[in-house]
């Protein structure tokens, strides 16, 4: 066999080229035949950038998003964060897996879903809301204090040609809040709060319906806002919404009469208290899953994802404490152009 014949090669898996030196198309010069490389060309691509850089390629594990993945998700793109406070049992998860399951079935509240890195948590927390659960009533899946912090995310736009909104909505277990409202110490650990382009607070309905737990319900909301405020986790650039869950058993509860007035009177309260130590205080009924039907699927959640996907206002520059100017060479430095502008 020519050395020629050796070092040629056919990406027709019928040809012998390499073997007997001649194409099996029968041209007289091999080299004008498109499937004819050389040896050291079909290493080269083998080896090419393009493919070594797919090899690198990581898709996203689908799960729920930690601090550290959210520093490089926004690196990426731009998001928009909402923190989700609120106790045990009053929704939290449940108010994002309504909204996810929404988008699966068509747009939601003007928006189209576009895609999310976090699905398979997002499934995860959706299965037992669903027939093939087994279970007779629909349910959620409980957040775990040992999973800490997480995000799930959510990409949706109005339109093709507008650049989507990505929500990332926080998720963490109840009992934290609960321990923070006891324990103001615990608030500089809440890291989703400071940032957040809306905080939602939520009451619990269900809570609201038991005249034995109604006034602790309302109270529990009122100090966890006020914790977070006297901590300085909300400020005058803090957009707050004060969020009623399970408003489908408010609605059909025979004490409703006595729930809304109680409602009305801790709203009043609330907004004369905090109203100006926010920059907005504003106040939603939801219903985020009715077993009874009788309430739309998603019942306000599409008034409150119109909000969150709604720019707020520019959030204000609080100034620093003035500087103790004490020596000769800081009163210089004022006095130079750059301390001017």
């Amino acid at each position: 066999m020519s050395e020629a014949a050796i070092a040629t090669q056919c990406t027709k898996p019928d040809c012998q080229v390499a073997e007997t030196g001649k194409c099996v198309d029968g041209l007289a010069d091999k080299t004008t035949c498109p499937n004819f490389a050389t040896a050291d060309e079909m290493d080269e691509d083998l080896e090419t950038p393009e493919t070594e850089a797919l090899q690198t390629v990581q898709l996203p594990s689908g799960l729920a998003l930690t601090p550290n993945d959210i520093e490089a998700f926004a690196l990426w793109r731009e998001p928009t964060f909402v923190a989700i406070v609120g106790d045990s049992f009053s929704g939290k998860t449940t108010l994002v897996s309504a909204i996810y399951d929404r988008f699966l079935r068509a747009p939601f509240a003007g928006l189209n879903f576009v895609g999310s890195r976090t699905l398979m948590a997002l499934e995860e927390r959706s299965h037992y809301s669903r027939v093939d659960s087994g279970l007779t009533l629909p349910d959620t899946a409980r957040t775990s204090i040992a999973d800490g912090l997480r995000y799930f995310h959510l990409s949706a736009t109005s339109s093709p040609s507008i650049k989507p909104v990505e929500f990332l909505l926080s998720d963490r277990a109840g009992e934290i809040y609960q321990q923070a409202r006891a324990n103001s110490a615990r608030v500089k650990d809440l890291k989703e709060i400071v940032g957040a382009h809306r905080v939602v607070i939520l009451v619990d309905g269900g809570r609201l319906v038991n005249p034995e737990e109604r006034a602790s319900a309302l109270q529990g909301a009122r100090q966890m806002l006020r914790v977070l405020v006297d901590n300085d986790a909300l400020d005058v650039r803090s957009n707050v919404q004060i969020v009623t869950s399970k408003w489908d058993l408010v609605d059909a509860s025979v004490e409703r009469q006595a729930i809304s007035a109680a409602l009305t009177a801790f709203q009043t309260r609330l907004s004369a208290d905090f109203g100006g130590r926010v920059a907005t205080l504003t106040y939603w009924n939801i219903a985020a899953r009715d077993p009874t039907t009788q309430m739309a699927p998603a019942f306000g959640l599409d008034a409150l994802l119109v909000d969150w996907a709604t720019p707020a206002a520019e959030l204000p520059i609080i100034p620093g404490p003035p500087l103790d100017l004490t020596s000769e060479f800081d009163r210089l430095l004022v006095r130079t152009p750059e301390a001017a502008r």
